[in-house]
């Protein structure tokens, strides 16, 4: 099954640009939007659902603006009365947005930076499985924190496409960055990952898939 992923770099749109994003986002994600204290964090949502918006449409015959969505109870997003069985999952930390785009198949995606502040080997310690951990006790410094948030994100994008969300434990199951996989019980998983600058991109999907994963123009993307 084909997964497009697609990251935005918030750096890269214009002040001119940010009218055309959140045009395509419907009254409640506005006035969520409109929620944050902070103008980076109310930038990162507005790219994140307007480019979801803007990728789900590239699937089907409508509007960026029509597509509409629920959740379930433990709050994993999915489309109201899609014309096919899209799938999605969608990301943003300060700086960086990606969406994952699929049919069929449940799928995570997650973005972080390394320039997060983290105690690698105590949150390590405390929330992964015992093979992770010994893949970071196995290398230091820098390589260490890198190895430490490719970890982190594949275990995201899991949890993100279980629906679970951090309900439920980190110990659960086990990943690997190199090459990307997820060890599950019982379960197919496929998993892949990708670093641009300080930035860890990873996609988990419960199934075989092929990933396609590009950074996007926003005037392109965005243009009429």
């Amino acid at each position: 099954m084909d997964v497009t992923v697609r990251a935005l770099d918030i750096s890269g749109v214009a002040p001119e640009q940010w009218p055309a994003l959140t045009a395509l986002l419907d009254d409640a994600e506005r006035a969520r939007a409109a929620r944050f204290a902070f103008e980076e964090d109310r930038q990162s949502y507005i790219a994140a659902h307007a480019l979801l918006r803007a990728e789900l449409s590239r699937r089907a015959d409508r509007a960026p603006s029509d597509w509409r969505f629920a959740a379930t109870a433990l709050g994993k997003p999915f489309l109201l009365d899609p014309p096919r069985d899209l799938r999605f999952s969608l990301t943003h930390t300060r700086g960086m947005v990606a969406v994952a785009v699929t049919e069929g198949l449940e799928i995570g995606v997650d973005v972080e930076s390394e320039d997060r502040r983290a105690e690698s080997m105590k949150l390590a310690e405390r929330f992964f499985a015992p093979q992770e951990v010994a893949l970071l006790r196995a290398v230091e410094g820098d390589a260490r924190r890198e190895m430490f948030f490719a970890v982190w994100t594949l275990k995201e994008a899991v949890v993100k496409a279980t629906g679970q969300g951090l309900s439920r434990a980190l110990d659960s199951f086990a990943v690997a960055p190199d090459p990307p996989r997820v060890t599950m019980r019982d379960e197919v998983w496929s998993a892949d990952h990708w670093r641009l600058g300080s930035f860890h991109f990873a996609l988990a999907a419960q199934g075989a898939i092929t990933a396609d994963f590009s950074m996007v123009d926003v005037g392109l993307t965005f243009s009429p």
